[in-house]
């Protein structure tokens, strides 16, 4: 086993003392704490600060220029409504461009006013930087005339929802059916007055289509302006005869069913309205037809049923079109389904008075001869009993033409 010598031991120590008087500091000054000497410790890098500057700041989008290649990231500070999207909290890290920008384009959907904010954080070797700064959420008004909407399947945040899996592919369905053709039948709709985007990004309102049993809404907080609408495709009171709200509704019909959603926007309110925002009494609207006639905004919504097809109200009535803000709209545009129905009954109807008039004129002569006519007048009689029959015909034809049609022009 090795032993160090004691002489050794002693050496060793009087070198150390010797090292240790060097280097102590005089009396009275204090030891050096300058940055150089700190930043030469372990543990202790050296920290300079990046230049960065906020070059925009909206809601939506946030830019920033610093030095070409830093890596940037961002928090945003929103304030979410009780309805609706929430907007990110968090936006994904960058590099910046060759100029030193760094953009990013987040969702924006429909929040409360109010001021919001931001922290961007930027590395760049040993520099580094954070900026933070507010910006401002107005407020706007959903105007019928132009707004945009956001569908999804997504469930609303802050909802405990059980989705049904018997219902899904009637969801998908009715969501791909709303996505594509809701704008086209919200313009036809409120006579080409109104203009409807989908917009998955930034919308005025998010609609919820959920595969599940319950009672479409339109939800609006009044303490801070938020709103949303909930879609189930099916509803849960089970399957009536004719309302709008009855199940199985087809993909058709929950488009129906949005745009009575989306009417609950502005409609209806003030007299004549009821507490839940429908007319309290049904009006007959000039121009609309059938199931059309009443507008879309009563409860409940009645649909009427052609043969396997169940049709529903998807026209906004004269007193509909003023809650949703519109004046000087034309008539509704003609169906091409109620101008052929309205023709077959004016060619029903001109029978009918053809066969009344034929059958009072056969109804005389059997008056006047109950024993029988003099061949003249029975040739004459043959021939009013012939016409009657061929028009029989012609209506008969005309009628199941006119039943045929899945449209009602009454």
């Amino acid at each position: 086993m090795y032993r160090p010598s004691y002489r050794g031991s002693t050496l060793a120590s009087a070198l150390l003392a010797l090292l240790v008087s060097a280097c102590a500091p005089a009396p009275g000054t204090a030891p050096d704490a300058s940055p150089s000497l700190a930043a030469s410790q372990p543990g202790t890098p050296a920290s300079t600060p990046l230049p960065i500057s906020v070059t925009d700041a909206k809601y939506g989008l946030l830019s920033v220029r610093t030095v070409p290649g830093a890596r940037c990231q961002a928090d945003l500070r929103i304030t979410a409504g009780t309805y609706g999207d929430v907007p990110p909290g968090a936006l994904p890290g960058a590099i910046a461009g060759a100029d030193g920008s760094v953009t990013w384009s987040y969702s924006a959907p429909r929040v409360p006013s109010g001021t919001a904010g931001y922290t961007v954080r930027c590395e760049g070797g040993v520099a580094s930087e954070v900026k933070t700064g507010n910006f401002t959420i107005p407020t706007h008004p959903i105007v019928a005339s132009s707004f945009t909407v956001r569908v999804t399947t997504e469930l609303p945040p802050h909802e405990q929802i059980n989705e049904d899996p018997a219902l899904v592919a009637r969801r998908d369905e009715s969501f791909g059916r709303i996505k594509a053709s809701l704008a086209t039948e919200w313009t036809s709709a409120t006579r080409g007055m109104g203009s409807l985007q989908v917009d998955d990004k930034s919308a005025d309102i998010t609609m919820f289509v959920i595969a599940a049993r319950g009672t479409s809404v339109h939800r609006t907080s009044l303490g801070d302006d938020s709103q949303d609408i909930l879609i189930y495709v099916s509803d849960e009171r089970g399957c009536l005869a004719t309302p709008l709200f009855s199940c199985p509704r087809t993909a058709e019909n929950n488009v129906a069913v949005a745009l009575h959603e989306l009417g609950h926007i502005w409609c209806c309110h003030g007299p004549g309205a009821t507490e839940t925002g429908h007319w309290a009494e049904k009006q007959v609207s000039p121009g609309l037809y059938g199931v059309d006639k009443h507008g879309l905004m009563n409860e409940p919504v009645l649909c009427t049923r052609f043969g396997a097809i169940l049709s529903c109200p998807n026209r906004f009535s004269d007193r509909e079109m003023v809650a949703l803000g519109f004046s000087n709209f034309p008539a509704p545009a003609p169906d091409p389904c109620i101008t052929q129905s309205l023709s077959l009954r004016s060619q029903v109807n001109t029978i009918e008075s053809q066969l009344a008039n034929l059958g009072a004129q056969i109804k005389a002569i059997e008056t006047q001869y109950p024993g029988g006519a003099p061949p003249a007048v029975y040739d004459t009689y043959r021939s009013l009993v012939s016409q009657y029959n061929t028009l029989v015909g012609r209506q008969n034809t005309l009628v199941g033409q006119l039943n045929g049609l899945p449209c009602d022009s009454s």
